[in-house]
């Protein structure tokens, strides 16, 4: 029997009025067959938002209160017996950034439950990595919708529908995961695709009524976008969202990865709504930190020493910003180690930096600024 293809649905929202927004996505879940599809009466279902730490809503950070509310509302209606919220912050506790971004106050008066996630047993995977440990909520539900935020990221370009799956790998173990793939964007992009795949949400509605471009996923700027989409296969939507920015779906790591992988069913999908160009943002702009890697790792695999020597010199890093106030936090968080507190001042070895910019991506203050690339690094398409 053939499978169907995978369906991708945008709707125009140009506000986070509640009821407008239960409106639009319930128009958004209509050619993907309503959310009656995916969620059956009895079943236990998790919502699992975007939460980098806590933030007000217009910071663009985190998924805006109001879709998960919308998300929430239908799920009740369609007979979930059960519905939880959670996330695994890159620090800190799930709830209190719930908390600080207004998703605790929709959890209160919606009767969810939320929770932190806590570790699953290790779960074999294929060859590329053995192991991976994961959320046990996530494998234990009857249904996973996923609810990303539309923005950039530091080492993925996107952080959209797969990416949010990142999330399901809980607490400080994420920056394990950031230390062992975070020299090789392929490797980081593999590990996030297998991730997505043991988890496979049900359902992605994408938040993308007002979104981040430029250094995001935190410190980017705060874009107007005005829509929200959904489909259910988030690879899929991961494609239809970089050909409505106009931008070669390579530039998203694990598009890229998945059909390197031999991934490729999410290609052909149905796509509803208004045209690409009707919802396009202007001047959308993706962080320009590429690296070696874009080369098909032909410098990184004849000429290993070369690449580092390259690496250390041209190609964007972290630095400590006249806004850091000295609170150690990213030296906490740093798994490679590479910075270290000296009367208040903050260092960093450039040797030992491996580019993941998880110091730029969860400081609280904007004290983490990113280089911009040479003009060696320009001229060799290095970014």
């Amino acid at each position: 029997m053939t499978q169907p293809r995978p369906r991708v649905s945008f709707v125009p929202l140009q506000t986070y009025d509640n009821d407008e927004a239960v409106a639009a996505l319930r128009e958004t879940l209509k050619p993907l067959g309503g959310m009656e599809r995916f969620v059956r009466p009895g079943n236990r279902v998790i919502l699992k938002p975007n939460l980098v730490f806590g933030r007000a809503p217009d910071r663009a950070i985190n998924t805006h209160p109001a879709i998960l509310r919308a998300a929430a509302i239908l799920t009740q209606e369609a007979g979930a017996a059960w519905i939880g919220v959670g996330d695994s912050p890159g620090f800190g506790s799930a709830k209190l950034a719930m908390k600080q971004c207004g998703i605790l106050d929709v959890a209160d008066a919606l009767g969810l439950e939320p929770f932190e996630f806590t570790p699953s047993e290790d779960v074999d995977r294929d060859r590329s990595f053995i192991r991976l440990e994961l959320a046990k909520e996530l494998l234990e539900a009857d249904v996973i919708i996923n609810l990303p935020k539309m923005k950039t990221h530091g080492q993925m370009n996107m952080t959209l529908a797969v990416k949010n799956m990142f999330g399901a790998v809980p607490g400080a173990r994420k920056l394990q995961w950031h230390y062992r793939a975070g020299r090789d964007q392929n490797m980081f992009a593999r590990a996030i695709n297998e991730i997505a795949r043991r988890v496979r949400p049900q359902l992605s509605i994408l938040d993308a009524v007002v979104g981040m471009d430029g250094l995001g996923p935190s410190a980017g700027r705060v874009r107007p976008v005005g829509f929200i989409a959904a489909g259910d296969d988030p690879w899929s939507l991961d494609a239809a969202v970089m050909d409505m920015l106009g931008l070669d779906r390579d530039l998203l790591f694990t598009l890229a990865e998945a059909v390197q992988s031999g991934h490729i069913g999410w290609q052909s999908f149905e796509r509803f709504g208004p045209a690409d160009e009707t919802l396009r943002p202007a001047d959308w702009q993706i962080p320009s930190l590429r690296t070696l890697q874009m080369h098909g790792g032909f410098i990184e695999r004849r000429l290993p020493r070369v690449a580092a020597w390259l690496r250390r010199r041209i190609t964007p890093r972290p630095f400590p910003k006249a806004t850091c106030i000295g609170c150690s936090l990213c030296v906490d968080i740093c798994p490679a180690k590479a910075m270290r507190l000296d009367g208040g001042k903050l260092h960093i070895d450039e040797a030992a930096c491996i580019r993941c910019f998880c110091c730029h991506e969860l400081c609280q203050h904007d004290g983490m600024g990113v280089t911009e690339p040479g003009l060696v690094a320009r001229l060799l398409r290095i970014r």
